[in-house]
């Protein structure tokens, strides 16, 4: 998302398709085993898009085809799949770092479409169309944890690719073994960009909150807190420290990170030895 600019973004007119034709050429490849990021997107199509590039095709009432786009969800009523790619042992592991589901307050319109370019006025109609589409194609799918992952991106590979939906950070955490390692620490820090609402939505530092034994204490540090986030300790995190130390606009708290960063890292190390002294 952060390739296109703010006033170019527009998640009704632009599509996953690239997805599913990637996915496609990697099939002819010989490829059977994927593992598929989510999230980050420009996108709010329900995955429609990237179903295109696998070859579906989408219908009106009146049998007219539809462009595969956000735009086009609630005209749907009907697929067609007799062109689609075979992706009969085929594999798909798709690893994101959200939970939420696909519709709803909670849902992608709700919770990421106005950083993608709607505005909240949208987010009904958006959100409702989306929800009739799966309604009536697959139902179970929009119940599904992280099905809201990448404009409901996750969604469609789940409903038209038969992909599994999987933690992103547990699958890090497993790869790196982390429940072992973990257990011979005094201390866990884990960092975020800016600790908000999202971040409780299965992010990094919530996962690994998780995943430490609860007799190890957990603390963040982050560029900023939110407002609208419950007092800590919460998700497992016991305390939570900003570095941004003054009033100042995003290139200049960019220019000053490692500063920043340095700083907060002394005091909360020097609060640590005093904490041993008292």
């Amino acid at each position: 998302m952060e390739h296109i600019p703010k006033d170019k973004r527009n998640p009704l007119c632009i599509t996953t398709q690239g997805v599913g034709e990637l996915i496609v050429h990697l099939v002819k490849s010989g490829i059977r085993d994927f593992i598929i990021g989510v999230g980050g997107s420009a996108t709010n199509d329900g995955g429609i898009g990237m179903a295109y590039g696998l070859g579906y095709c989408f219908y009106d009432s009146e049998g007219q085809e539809l462009d595969p786009i956000g735009a086009n969800l609630g005209l749907i009523k009907k697929v067609s799949s007799k062109n689609k790619v075979d992706l009969s042992g085929v594999t798909i592991r798709l690893i994101t770092d959200v939970d939420n589901p696909l519709c709803g307050p909670h849902g992608a319109t709700y919770i990421f479409g106005g950083q993608k370019g709607l505005s909240p006025s949208q987010f009904k109609k958006v959100d409702q169309d989306m929800a009739q589409f799966y309604q009536g194609f697959a139902p179970e799918v929009p119940k599904l944890a992280g099905s809201g992952a990448g404009g409901g991106l996750a969604a469609g590979l789940v409903a038209f690719a038969g992909a599994e939906i999987k933690s992103g950070i547990d699958f890090v955490l497993d790869c790196v073994d982390f429940d072992q390692r973990v257990k011979s620490a005094d201390l866990v820090i884990v960092g975020e960009g800016r600790l908000d609402s999202q971040s409780l939505s299965g992010k990094a530092p919530v996962g690994v909150a998780r995943r430490t034994p609860s007799a190890i204490p957990v603390i963040a540090i982050c560029g900023s807190l939110k407002d609208g986030l419950p007092d800590f300790p919460v998700a497992g995190i016991s305390a939570a420290f900003p570095i941004i130390g003054q009033v100042a606009d995003l290139d200049q708290v960019l220019a000053t990170a490692k500063e920043n960063l340095y700083r907060t890292g002394l005091n909360i190390g020097n609060l640590i030895k005093l904490s041993k002294t008292l």
